[in-house]
């Protein structure tokens, strides 16, 4: 049995680039933190978790684009 969905590339692209343009927000932040004259390391912690947690979600979504043009090349 197989599941049916309709996910569509679009979509997918849509939240890779939102994902994206939080990342990048994120690394600016990151940047403008070290330059504190005293940066302060549990901020600097948060936002680089947050990073990290974004930089996970792009891989996902990017691995599902894969997937669905993989899908959409064989038919």
């Amino acid at each position: 049995m197989t599941i049916q969905t309709s996910i569509k590339p679009a979509a997918v692209a849509v939240r890779i680039a939102a994902v994206r343009r939080r990342h990048r927000r994120l690394d600016d932040r990151v940047v403008a933190e070290h330059r504190r004259p005293q940066p302060d390391t549990s901020v600097l912690q948060s936002l680089k978790r947050e990073r990290l947690r974004l930089k996970d979600e792009l891989q996902h979504y990017e691995g599902l684009m894969r997937t669905l043009s993989r899908g959409s090349a064989a038919t």
